[in-house]
């Protein structure tokens, strides 16, 4: 069965890759906009992106 591509959501903090944010809220039981927002919270005065990739 083929498949196409996987996509994941990753964070950058001040342009340095983070972490894997769908890896991390399934591992926390979370949803990914949840966890978004909680990164976000969490690092005041940090530039937190997001972007999508495909994985390898």
């Amino acid at each position: 069965m083929k498949r196409g591509k996987r996509k994941t959501v990753w964070a950058y903090l001040d342009g340095e890759k983070l972490v894997d944010v769908v890896q991390a809220a399934l591992d926390n039981n979370m949803m990914v906009d949840d966890l978004k927002k909680k990164l976000i919270a969490e690092n005041p005065g940090h530039t937190v992106t997001f972007t999508v990739e495909s994985e390898r």
